[in-house]
């Protein structure tokens, strides 16, 4: 393996740099796809002062396992869960328990970078699908199916499914999933990452959890760094078979959840109001940021996520050079393929305000 040829994950800039850099007082972050809201469950609780950091903390949290398992539902028990240091950590659970030298990954063009970048690691090959190139379609630019498909050979042993995906915020329809899951060799391993799902809508968007004891070969992997608002504690989960999470766990370190991370996630999940305002804030600034864009004329991907990916053009360097003038740092997407795109993330109410008035300015000076 040759670590050069592994492209480096980069993230979003941080704020103090762009402050420095800028001499701004005031710069806000709508880059990385962060809550931009706290539980005041979870703040009340990293407040105390007599947490016991002296001890590791539990290394089969089964209260937080129980929550998830009813939580997710579809019959799914603590057995088919596993706990992970962020959602990545069980991405690469599952890498490095079904790839390696002489297996090919299937990973759809336009995909989070991470797919690639742990397959690697595991010496894999990596086949690349094409996009749905259909301008016409909701799905445009998102994941194709019929492409996914036709890449499988006797080599294949391990295809990734963002749905809803970053960085397009397109969504498949369960239904499309169960047929594609239904053509795909069972000795090939599916994993349906869902770090986005708690901002679709469940009645009407189900998730491949339900399908999990239909496929042995399908894993599903969720995150609360999104509306659960955890980014930086790094805690998500996989759910999958029984036999499939016990065979995870022998990659799993002892402690590889820290104490804060786990209490964190129970009260999370506990904090319905929260998650309820999360969406609903999220859904607000979605409507306003989307008729922005119907305003400037300017196009825009799949609205299923967080977060929004437009078009800027070729004036996309520039707008995002401008943008960080004005102290917001939004999401250049050319380490995707992506180089007329740039991602913004859906953040308060004031910061889309200072968000739309940027965009303004700079598009009444091209005017």
């Amino acid at each position: 393996m040759r670590l050069k040829n592994i492209k480096k994950y980069t993230p979003g800039f941080n704020i103090h740099d762009i402050q420095k850099k800028y001499n701004l007082k005031k710069v806000i972050k709508l880059a990385s796809n962060e809550n931009p809201f706290i539980s005041k469950d979870v703040l009340t609780f990293i407040k105390k002062s007599n947490h016991k950091l002296n001890l590791y903390p539990d290394s089969n949290p089964d209260e937080l396992h129980r929550l998830l398992a009813n939580t997710i539902g579809h019959r799914m028990t603590s057995n088919n869960v596993i706990l992970g240091n962020g959602s990545n950590e069980i991405l690469e659970f599952i890498v490095r328990a079904n790839v390696d030298n002489k297996s090919e990954v299937i990973i759809p063009k336009h995909s989070f970078l991470v797919y690639e970048i742990i397959s690697k690691l595991q010496n894999a090959k990596i086949i690349i699908s094409k996009p749905d190139n259909d301008k016409a379609s909701e799905n445009y630019l998102g994941i194709n199916l019929e492409s996914v498909k036709g890449k499988i050979t006797k080599k294949t042993k391990l295809i990734f499914i963002a749905n809803p995906a970053n960085p397009t915020g397109t969504y498949i329809k369960l239904s499309e999933i169960d047929n594609f899951l239904q053509l795909v060799p069972k000795n090939i391993s599916v994993i349906i990452d869902e770090a986005y799902y708690e901002y679709l809508n469940p009645k009407i968007n189900k998730s491949a959890v339900s399908l999990i004891r239909k496929y042995k070969n399908l894993y599903v992997t969720r995150s609360f760094s999104k509306i659960y608002g955890l980014a930086s504690l790094r805690v998500g989960y996989g759910i999958s078979s029984q036999e499939n999470i016990s065979k995870l766990k022998t990659y799993k370190q002892p402690f590889n959840s820290n104490l804060f991370a786990q209490k964190a996630a129970l009260l999370a999940l506990k904090d319905f109001m929260f998650t309820r305002a999360s969406k609903e804030n999220n859904d607000i600034a979605r409507i306003k940021l989307t008729d922005l864009f119907n305003e400037l004329s300017i196009d825009y991907l799949g609205t299923y996520c967080n977060f929004i990916t437009f078009r800027a053009g070729r004036q996309s360097k520039q707008l995002f050079e401008y943008l960080l003038k004005k102290g917001v740092i939004v999401r250049p997407l050319t380490n995707y393929g992506l180089t007329d795109y740039l991602r913004v993330s859906l953040g308060t109410p004031i910061d889309n305000n200072v968000f739309i008035k940027h965009m303004k300015s700079f598009y009444s000076d091209k005017i």
